[in-house]
């Protein structure tokens, strides 16, 4: 009994040390390097696969700045439409100074000669965050909440030359997305079916209680007409070179163009969460 009885109080107790040790490493002029692929699968085909690599800057409050390159590549899923050519061409996004650049993807056709980058205010790293991780552990409350959830735990193994515990559990969408400010609002508009969805999770924490690593899986059933077809959301994020100093900077100010610059509407960089709702209807 005494296993049963200590397991209520476990799943709240591991928490507490990974908090700590990642708002320690907010200091300005810090930060951490990340690798992430994710798979979204339709009817057991990959359809849609998601690549990212990139930098983050710490300060004080916590996330900064960022710079990420995001691959993606959607497969057959528009066909062979020439018009979607720049759908599978990178996408590089620098936000610093409460400002996001962005380049490649479908930016280079909106973009006016001799400009490589296109300049949008109000530029959010934790939101650009979002098209990598489907849990960002990079946020303290994110972090705290989903290890709140933890069902068991054991040995890691090593990774990237570090000893690690490997924590697991289960967290619903609704709990995941209250937690974190910048994703807080993708909870507008979602069905309850969709907020009750059950995300399974995985972290690996070094023995300085910094993470290491991150998965996720989740699984839906959706209708498409009278066909019932089985969805899945994967996610395998890795993070390295934690408390390095780290410098993101804007790119050349005679390469960047402003929103007024151009025609048409700005291209949203996908977001691993509204692109498989977005799959499933």
């Amino acid at each position: 009994m005494t296993p049963a009885l200590a397991a209520p109080a476990y799943a709240q107790a591991p928490a507490a040390k990974p908090v700590t040790a990642l708002k320690k490493q907010f200091v300005t002029g810090r930060g951490v390097h990340f690798t992430s692929v994710s798979k979204i699968d339709v009817g057991g085909l990959t359809s849609v696969k998601l690549r990212s690599k990139g930098t983050v800057g710490f300060g004080r409050t916590g996330v900064t700045a960022s710079d990420i390159t995001l691959k993606a590549d959607w497969g057959d899923l528009f066909g062979d439409e020439e018009e979607m050519e720049g759908l599978n061409k990178p996408i590089h996004t620098i936000t610093v100074n409460k400002t996001t650049y962005s380049s490649g993807h479908l930016f280079d056709s909106l973009l006016p000669e001799g400009k490589t980058w296109l300049r949008s205010p109000g530029g959010d790293p934790a939101r650009e965050l979002s098209g990598s991780f489907l849990i960002n552990p990079l946020d303290p409350n994110t972090l705290q909440t989903v290890l709140s959830t933890t069902k068991a735990r054991g040995r890691g193994g090593v990774i990237g030359g570090a000893k690690t515990t490997l924590y697991r559990g289960t967290i619903t969408v609704k709990q995941l997305l209250s937690a974190s400010p910048a994703t807080r609002k993708q909870l507008n508009g979602m069905s309850a079916k969709e907020k009750a969805s059950r995300i399974s999770w995985k972290v690996w924490l070094g023995t300085d209680n910094l993470v290491r690593r991150v998965t996720t899986s989740t699984r839906e059933t959706v209708k498409i007409k009278k066909t019932s077809i089985q969805m899945a959301l994967t996610s395998d994020a890795r993070f390295t070179g934690w408390g390095k100093k780290i410098k993101v900077t804007p790119p050349p100010a005679d390469q960047v163009a402003d929103l007024s610059d151009i025609d048409g509407e700005v291209p949203q960089t996908p977001q691993l969460l509204d692109l498989n709702r977005g799959l499933g209807r």
